[in-house]
Formats: structure tokens, sequence, C-alpha cells
């Protein structure tokens, strides 16, 4: 099965061959925002590191992270060997898999114009759970924000603000845009289309495992026999492609699930189906 995180850039979860493309040489843009500005940024999250918080910056033009805090404190790893593919080997397996779609789907927002950057103005909050070097998952409030961008707002860095939260009990993934722009709800209804698009065009489900999937997702009452019906194939083909739906779903969100439909339910949470 494909894994997102595998074969996409960890620093937002895009190819490299998209990062290349959107973005410039870190020799060919003029920064618009001073360095006095992020300095005295910096300087003020340093302050909060004690109530629970970690950040780092990450740049797309270099695509890794470039300043970082809290992650030795409340992490247990070290702040100055933090690296971009550390931050991604400790996201809890199943946030990771869902994280990489919306990556994707951001991604596209900002190639339509669709979301209006601002030096430190929060674009999106995600609730994601992160490994402690302990081993135990840590869930958490990140909040992403422009940290430095073009002359034409192009975005070349970007912050990564985390808030601790409590320690993880499963609890799902979730990403929202924040309301700042002009397209508000449509925005935030654009995100989760591009998501599900990401994830019809990067998954391993077949077109029926995947028709299958919305069935079980949307119809609080299907079964074998009633999505057979509905698609005109057995009951047993059915069945088949619940199988191969639990394997995949499985290797997918490092879960187990007890039905196809369980699964499918997962996926509908996640904003996927």
């Amino acid at each position: 099965m494909l894994q997102i995180s595998r074969y996409l850039s960890p620093a937002i979860a895009i190819t490299h061959e998209e990062l290349l493309a959107d973005y410039l040489s870190e020799n060919t843009y003029k920064p618009a925002v001073p360095a006095i500005e992020q300095q005295a940024v910096l300087q003020h999250l340093d302050k909060e590191i004690p109530r629970e918080h970690i950040y780092f910056t990450i740049s797309l033009t270099e695509n890794r992270i470039v300043h970082c805090n809290g992650v030795a404190r409340w992490l247990g790893y070290a702040d100055a060997d933090f690296s971009l593919r550390d931050y991604q080997e400790i996201i809890h397996p199943t946030h990771a898999a869902i994280q990489g779609y919306y990556s994707m789907a951001l991604l596209e927002l900002f190639r339509h114009n669709e979301i209006s950057l601002q030096f430190m103005q929060p674009v999106c909050a995600t609730i994601i759970a992160l490994k402690h070097k302990t081993g135990k998952y840590i869930y958490c409030k990140r909040e992403c924000a422009p940290f430095q961008l073009t002359e034409g707002s192009r975005m070349t860095e970007y912050l990564c603000y985390f808030h601790v939260i409590k320690e993880f009990s499963n609890e799902n993934y979730h990403t929202r845009l924040y309301r700042g722009n002009e397209q508000g709800i449509y925005t935030e209804e654009r995100l989760h289309a591009f998501a599900r698009k990401k994830f019809a065009e990067y998954t391993d489900f077949s077109i029926q495992e995947l028709r299958i999937l919305k069935r079980h997702a949307r119809q609080k009452d299907s079964t074998s026999k009633t999505i057979g019906k509905a698609f005109k194939i057995e009951k047993s083909t059915v069945d088949t492609f619940n199988k191969r739906i639990l394997k995949k779903a499985e290797i997918f969100s490092g879960q187990n699930f007890k039905t196809a439909k369980e699964a499918a339910l997962y996926f509908k949470h996640a904003g996927l189906i």
C-alpha cells in the first residue's frame, strides 16, 4: 500500500518535485519579514516553553527545521538535533497517514490563492499525537503560521507551535482552518474536498472498494446484502471486498477494525471519504 509519509517530503508532506516547482531557491527571493521581527517572535515563544509549549520553524526552500525549542523539555529529544525526519517518525501512525492528505490539500489551497498568508497569522489548527522518547504518545494542539514570506506573499518558512494537552488515548486526528480569510466556510469545505480528492488519487483502495467504503460510511444499516443489491453484485463478492478493505485499512491506520463498516467510519471521521 502506498504510504504517504514514505513518498512525500516530511516538511508538509508534498513531493520533492512539487517543492522544487513551487518554491524558489533561497538565493532568488527577497524576504519580506525583517529578521528583527522574527527574533522578537522567537524570544516571546521561548518564554512560553515552560507552559507546556513546543515550537519549530520549517524552511520550505531548504526543507529543514531552522529554529526549535521545547522538544527536549516536553518530548525528550535534543532541540539542536531535531530534524524533519525525526518529526515525521514521532507522529502517531494513525495520524501520520491522514496528515499527508491534508497537507497536500493545504498546498492546493495555497496554489489557488484561497488562503490569505500573513506573517504569524495562524492558518490552521491540528490535533495530533506525538511520541515521547519514553514511548508514550502525547496529544497536542498544533498551530501553523507563516514565518517568512516573499514580497509576493509566497510562504518560504512557517512556524509549527504546539500546546501539550494530555497523554494520548486514541483520539481522532483533526485539522481545521482558521476563519481569518474572506472564503470562510467555503475554504474549509474546499480543504476537505481536496483531502478526499488526494485520498482517491493516492490510495491502494480500488474504485469498487472506495464505493463500498462510502456506502458503509453513509448508510446507517449497511450490510453485504444491501450493498450487493445496490451495486448489483453478489453478497459473497461484497464479503470478499470487505475483507480486502479491512486488511488495507489496518495497514493504513495501524489499527485493528472488527468490520469494514468500522473501518469506513474511521475514514469518514478523518474526512477522507
